[in-house]
């Protein structure tokens, strides 16, 4: 069993605009192609796959971004205390559903997440997100025109308020070319 995470080490935070009654949100699966990128942690990119699934990323391609809210292993997205219909006595989630919770890219609202490749971010700088590699899902610079544009700069780095380091920006997709 791998040593937990801090609680508050991986965050998508709101600084303005969620949670509203008017707030866009959606709930997805995690498809299981990402299963050797598990966990997808918050504050992540993700987009929709054909599937209608959660990937990591957006890279160049004319996607929605969306940035994860929790966990892909939260226990309220991943449950695997057996099957409560067979087994007495396995842990229950609030919302079994195996969906997770994504912040859409078209919401009103100012996040900080800590999901970033590391640098210095000047406020008003593109940003977009890989689809692979060792960055995919990771907030980085964007070239507008290029790559989808996920968000906009918006205080740079800051902190998540948890003594953490993260990226505050305003989500607003830019589809290339």
């Amino acid at each position: 069993m791998p040593a937990p995470r801090k609680m508050t080490a991986n965050s998508l935070n709101a600084l303005k605009g969620w949670p509203q009654m008017n707030a866009v949100d959606y709930h997805a699966s995690v498809d299981s192609s990402m299963s050797g990128s598990l966990p997808i942690l918050a504050g992540s990119v993700v987009s929709l796959n054909s599937s209608g699934n959660f990937i990591l990323g957006v890279g160049t391609t004319n996607v929605m971004p969306m940035f994860m809210f929790n966990n892909s292993d939260d226990p309220d997205v991943s449950n695997d205390g057996g099957d409560a219909s067979a087994d007495v006595g396995v842990w229950i989630p609030i919302s079994p559903t195996g969906q997770a919770l994504a912040l859409v890219a078209v919401g009103a609202y100012e996040l900080v997440s800590t999901a970033y490749v590391a640098g210095s971010y000047a406020p008003n700088a593109a940003l977009s997100s890989d689809l692979s590699g060792s960055d995919a899902g990771k907030l980085q610079a964007g070239t507008i025109g290029t790559d989808m544009i996920v968000g906009i700069v918006s205080r740079g780095v800051v902190d998540n308020g948890y003594g953490k380091s993260a990226l505050a920006f305003w989500p607003f997709p830019i589809f290339p070319g």
